[in-house]
């Protein structure tokens, strides 16, 4: 008889393995250019999500819950989303250039969640809730692609800096032009809002329904930094309406939205939130 915990154990310890080859991938084409790296990266990543979404159906079909329910969970589905958002990127803009410096980020987070497994049904019933497992997708995809505009940010700025000091080498030459850019940071940065804006939503009328009231929210370290980070990226698009607003601005904020994701995604999970947490 098949173990199917077994297998799926094995499928995700494959995944940071998948995503690193593509990574590598993704690097020698920025470095070299060479023609047969560059037909062969995009398959690759293709082949590590493709695996990403039988793990992550293959887990909520067996165990009856979705992989959301602690914080390595949920690092290993914000490096999935990163990268399934990443090709979307890559696919509309044509530039697989971006890649390695997303790339990075996504293996970083599946050898998290891939270090500290959690194959098994214990699971408290109050996340089985619907509304828990929208509002908990709705963040992590909004997470994603706001950690994706952030990127895109500090893209932005390093081409800037090395325009203003006339260093013109092989980044310069390998990432797209600050107008590309700009448009890749504002299109993920709408995303990761939009989402964002729907997790807030949804998680404030879960814990209506569940306690009563919303006093828990203003408890919760974790809920007080997503209002943050919210706020971040609202300043960030809303400025764009501005005169003298600028993409070097907006760079400047989606990368401090991105430092607040990267501590509401760790630090916050692990060292400060006690609402959010449900399980060890």
């Amino acid at each position: 008889m098949i173990d199917t915990t077994f297998l799926l154990g094995l499928l995700l310890g494959a995944l940071p393995v998948l995503y690193a080859v593509a990574f590598v991938a993704y690097l020698l084409v920025f470095v070299t250019e060479d023609r047969l790296v560059r037909r062969l990266a995009r398959p690759l990543l293709l082949v590590a999500v493709a695996a990403n979404v039988a793990y992550l159906l293959g887990f909520t079909l067996f165990f009856e819950h979705i992989p959301l329910v602690n914080v390595y969970q949920a690092v290993g589905v914000v490096g999935f989303a990163l990268a399934a958002i990443y090709l979307w990127v890559e696919t509309r803009t044509g530039s697989p250039h971006t890649g390695p410096f997303v790339l990075f980020l996504v293996v970083s987070f599946q050898l998290v969640s891939t270090l500290f497994p959690k194959l098994d049904r214990a699971v408290p019933e109050i996340l089985r809730s619907k509304l828990f497992s929208l509002h908990v997708s709705a963040a992590v995809i909004g997470y994603s692609a706001l950690a994706l505009s952030g990127v895109y940010g500090l893209l932005y700025l390093m081409m800037v800096r090395r325009i203003r000091s006339k260093r013109f080498g092989l980044v310069f030459r390998r990432l797209p032009p600050l107008d590309v850019l700009d448009r890749m940071n504002v299109a993920a940065a709408l995303v990761g809002f939009g989402f964002l804006t729907l997790a807030i939503a949804v998680g404030s009328i879960w814990t209506a329904l569940l306690f009563g009231d919303l006093g828990h929210l203003a408890r919760d370290p974790k809920i007080l930094v997503a209002f943050l980070t919210w706020a971040v990226y609202a300043v960030a698009l809303g400025g764009r309406r501005l005169p003298r607003w600028s993409g070097t601005h907006t760079a400047y904020s989606t990368a401090l939205g991105f430092l607040v994701v990267l501590f509401s995604i760790f630090a916050v999970n692990f060292f400060l939130s006690e609402f959010h947490v449900f399980t060890s």
